[in-house]
């Protein structure tokens, strides 16, 4: 090949390798991405649509932020199982029984929440306690709830309950709380 047909074809794959600007506009950066994920997102938890924005979610990749968002929106739509298993998946270690001492309160505190919506006050309490914020508005919330429903037993269940923790069967422990905290917000839009 001559020199001439070299510079071409080395001319030809560096246009090629620029973009056209609407190019680069379709395709987001990750942070990109990630935003409009949330604000579609706090679109439709702000008309309900929980179960819609887990279908958005499930698609929108494992990002820890994302997963969180994904279990918060399970809880909200009542799917506490789904919400634990989501959670388990990035909050406890690869054994399953510790939890990642770099994972961030928040997320904690969301775990202890699911497992308390699927009837393990106990598993929410020791979460909750691994956080070492007790003071955390979250963390009052939930151990307020927990104490609650715990003097709402009867005699026999809160006897076992207070003294030995044990779990009656079947459990509800009901929340004066939306469940969840989010890495975004959840802000009605103004009116134009």
């Amino acid at each position: 090949m001559s020199a001439r047909n070299l510079s071409n074809v080395s001319k030809k794959r560096h246009e090629g390798a620029k973009k056209h600007p609407s190019q680069s506009q379709q395709s987001p950066t990750k942070a990109g991405f990630k935003h409009q994920v949330f604000e579609r997102v706090a679109g439709l938890i702000r008309e309900s649509d929980c179960d819609e924005a887990v279908e958005v979610l499930r698609t929108a990749g494992f990002d820890i932020q994302i997963r969180n968002a994904l279990g918060v929106c399970l809880m909200r739509a009542g799917r506490a199982e789904e919400a634990v298993a989501v959670f388990r998946q990035f909050v406890l270690s690869a054994d399953g029984v510790s939890e990642k001492r770099e994972i961030c309160n928040a997320y904690k505190r969301n775990f202890a929440t699911a497992l308390l919506i699927k009837g393990s006050p106990n598993g929410a309490l020791s979460v909750l306690r691994d956080t070492r914020e007790p003071e955390h508005p979250m963390a009052v919330c939930i151990s307020a709830a927990i104490r609650n429903w715990g003097k709402s037993l009867p005699w026999w269940p809160r006897f076992n309950w207070t003294v030995s923790m044990l779990e009656p069967a079947n459990c509800h422990v009901p929340l004066d709380f939306e469940p969840g905290e989010l890495d975004f917000e959840i802000v009605a839009p103004i009116p134009a």
